[in-house]
């Protein structure tokens, strides 16, 4: 079958680091992607390689949450706040999405060349490449993706989300002028990525004729513990949710 069950937010705090291994162990998911700059980050490779899955390891880039690697981009309050935190809010604005000065990219730039060296300098060799928040779907951050894609060798990087039929006529005209421009930046992409309640919401019959034609689907998990320690995708029970994709033939 050619779906592909990718964990994101790995090194994000030891119980994710903890409910993704378990993840692995249970055979729920088929990949990772690691956030570099989290602090359970350093956790996660150790877990990922004493339980024998640090070859299914990819980066996840990371320009929201957490402290950033570098200096400079501590200071520009468009990415980060006073305390030289990512905050987030550029991705609250329409225009910062679509775009920003230069200086800001080439903090970026700085940023995530950075975070790359670091998933390298840990060993890992995946070079899957997606973002938390889906930064690298926004304008100016693919540009800068772009010129890092001429620098390092991707395997494959993720798609902006497809799998299913919603959003206004210019986000489906960005989309699907995003996902070509993705492909030539990297020759190996999935051709649908979404959620599993995108899937789910999706025809599955029609996404089960999609594999069958040799087509890939990337299904995007955040495993984590809810409050009574059951594992979960985000909010939906992980064991219901592996159940499912087998009832539907996925």
């Amino acid at each position: 079958m050619g779906l592909i069950r990718n964990a994101d937010d790995f090194g994000k705090n030891g119980s994710v680091n903890r409910a993704i291994a378990e993840c692995f162990a249970k055979g729920y998911i088929d990949r990772t992607t690691l956030m570099v700059n989290m602090d359970g980050a350093e956790e996660a490779v150790r877990i990922a390689r004493e339980n024998g899955f640090s070859d299914r390891v990819g980066i996840h880039l990371n320009l929201t949450e957490g402290m950033p690697l570098t200096q400079s981009i501590r200071s520009n309050p468009l990415l980060c706040d006073v305390n030289g935190r990512f905050h987030a809010a550029f991705r609250q604005t329409t225009k910062y999405r679509l775009y920003m000065d230069q200086l800001s990219k080439d903090q970026i730039y700085t940023e995530l060349k950075a975070q790359i060296e670091q998933y390298a300098a840990w060993g890992l060799t995946l070079f899957h490449v997606d973002s938390h928040h889906h930064v690298h779907t926004d304008y100016p951050v693919y540009s800068v993706l772009k010129r890092l894609s001429k620098e390092y060798r991707f395997s494959s990087i993720r798609l902006s989300r497809n799998l299913y039929r919603k959003g206004s006529l210019p986000m489906r005209i960005y989309k699907a002028w995003y996902n070509r421009a993705i492909r030539k930046l990297c020759g190996k992409t999935d051709d649908l990525f979404g959620s599993c309640a995108d899937l789910f919401a999706y025809d599955s019959e029609e996404a089960l004729r999609a594999l069958a034609a040799g087509k890939k689907i990337e299904i995007m998990m955040h495993p984590m513990y809810d409050q009574a320690g059951i594992l979960t995708d985000t909010d939906r029970n992980m064991e219901q949710t592996a159940a499912s994709l087998v009832h539907i033939g996925l």
